[in-house]
């Protein structure tokens, strides 16, 4: 009888182990995350006018395409876990910028403008680093310094930048303490290809561009959230140094699980 039921407990644990093995043998679980997926806008003055704008994703979570209209206007290619490079289109005209690395981080930015399928330009963008933060930026034009961009930064946002050419504009961000629409999206390294922030964590509230003739360009934005702190809409008003409103914008954030 002890012999039996010493059998019996071995079966038993032979066979736990036997499901303890597979079950730790299963892939891991999956990890979702919200993503921006749409963003609708009204804008225009007398007749306001609204476009679609849908964001698509690859299997790492990262932007493939941005379309407007059904129609893809930017397409992301990676190499492994870096983005190799960014292509534009808007009706004739094509650029596409290539990314180089060092040690990891983005080194160079290589800048071709096409019109028609003719290549009109080319530029380079190269990054200069203080700590691990992109704080200067040179772009080249036939082996000239065409353009200099200088970034400050407060935590995890992008607070300060500017733009010297032939002439020398500054601008100045307010961040709140809820998320930026792209936060689970968001870059590692500024990238100063893209004309929307991927870089800061936090929501823009406020923002100023001065210029050397001494006017300005102001921007306010009023957002209502979700439950995850994400903003829902976007209010954007822009008003010139007296006050005076050049433009008003009206969005609608839309997200789903990936």
């Amino acid at each position: 009888m002890k012999k039996q039921l010493t059998l019996l407990i071995v079966a038993l644990s032979l066979l736990l182990s036997g499901c303890k093995k597979k079950s730790g043998s299963e892939d891991p679980e999956v990890v979702r995350v919200k993503l921006l997926s749409r963003i609708i806008e009204v804008s225009g003055y007398p007749k306001p006018t609204t476009t679609f704008t849908i964001y698509s994703y690859d299997e790492k979570k990262r932007i493939s395409t941005i379309s407007r209209g059904g129609t893809v206007l930017t397409t992301y290619t990676y190499h492994g876990d870096e983005l190799f490079s960014i292509e534009t289109k808007s009706g004739n005209d094509k650029n596409n910028y290539e990314f180089t690395y060092a040690d990891g981080r983005p080194k160079q930015i290589f800048s071709k403008f096409y019109t028609k399928g003719e290549l009109k330009s080319q530029r380079t963008t190269g990054n200069i680093y203080t700590g691990d933060k992109i704080t200067e930026v040179h772009v080249n034009e036939s082996g000239v310094v065409a353009q200099k961009r200088f970034f400050r930064y407060s935590g995890d946002n992008l607070v300060g930048s500017d733009s010297q050419t032939d002439i020398f504009t500054t601008k100045e961000s307010i961040f709140g303490s809820k998320k930026n629409m792209y936060f689970n999206s968001r870059l590692k390294y500024l990238n100063s290809i893209e004309n929307f922030d991927r870089f800061s964590a936090n929501e823009l509230l406020k923002a100023i561009i001065k210029y050397p003739n001494g006017s300005e360009l102001r921007q306010l934005n009023t957002y209502t959230y979700d439950d995850d702190d994400f903003p829902k809409t976007l209010l954007t008003e822009y008003s010139d140094a007296s006050g005076q409103n050049v433009g008003t914008y009206k969005y609608t954030f839309e997200y789903d699980m990936y």
